[in-house]
């Protein structure tokens, strides 16, 4: 059936919605929560079947929707088209991170799994995190809490980060034999700890982020303004991905874009989590 761009806008909102409260059915602990989300979901897929008659809730993926309408990564407008994708080899489902080819992280940096996820940070960073500060999402006292200490752990991988490519960079233009050794031994080592440490941030922050998506879907009241639209500032705010996204929007885009980083580090954790 021939869809105009309106109702494709509305399947790929609705798509998006019903994959993570899917994700949060699998894998919410609360039974509450989940008797809550499932309610919601059964509506979101009534009203995708209604603007999608196709569609069959019993047999078909979002993926599979997303694909037979252009909608994962090749044809829809929100993604921002390019070629490049932060990744390697093939797979579906990673419209998301096709949006930001994969950047090095330093001039001599090789490793790709490096490079991979110093581009994801740096996204996080400038567009993505600023659409859930408290300059533009307004949570309450708990979830406040949370978020600052998010920000402290992202911050702490950046940091990791930086000490990780200045070594990257000493050790290409090292000569003395003894020395490089040394500095070869340094590399691997705080290479180790920045995948894993950020692979454990980034499980932290995609548990708080499906907190923060799961009371938007159960309308509750930890998040307070859930359907204004972010407008950045650009005297003081470089981000403007998101600008004109509602902050429910602008939740369940960044917390897609955490699953699929996680899926495709593919990193086992080294603390206790989700």
């Amino acid at each position: 059936m021939d869809l105009n761009q309106d109702q494709l806008a509305e399947i790929d909102k609705l798509t998006r919605y019903i994959k993570q409260m899917e994700g949060i059915v699998r894998t919410s602990p609360n039974p509450d929560q989940v008797a809550r989300v499932k309610r919601e979901l059964q509506k979101y897929r009534e009203k995708l079947k209604t603007l999608y008659p196709d569609y069959d809730p019993n047999s078909h993926q979002m993926d599979d929707v997303r694909g037979q309408l252009g909608l994962d990564g090749g044809g829809k407008a929100k993604t921002g088209g390019g070629g490049g994708a932060a990744r390697s080899g093939g797979g579906e489902g990673h419209d998301i991170l096709d949006k930001f080819p994969v950047a090095k992280a330093s001039p001599n940096c090789t490793d790709h799994d490096v490079n991979f996820l110093a581009t994801i940070l740096h996204v996080i960073q400038k567009e993505y995190w600023p659409a859930i500060s408290e300059q533009h999402t307004r949570m309450d006292f708990s979830l406040n809490q949370e978020r600052d200490t998010i920000r402290y752990h992202l911050d702490t991988a950046l940091r990791n980060l930086k000490i990780l490519t200045e070594t990257v960079e000493e050790y290409a233009q090292a000569e003395k034999q003894d020395f490089r050794e040394q500095l070869l031994k340094m590399k691997n080592k705080q290479t180790r700890v920045f995948l894993f440490e950020t692979n454990d941030m980034l499980r932290l922050m995609r548990e708080f982020m499906r907190k923060v998506a799961g009371d938007i879907q159960q309308n509750g009241s930890a998040i307070q303004n859930k359907s204004d639209k972010i407008q950045f500032n650009p005297k003081f705010e470089d981000a403007t991905l998101l600008d004109g996204y509602t902050i429910r929007d602008a939740v369940l885009e960044f917390l897609e874009l955490l699953d699929q980083t996680i899926a495709q580090l593919r990193l086992p954790q080294m603390k206790q989590g989700s």
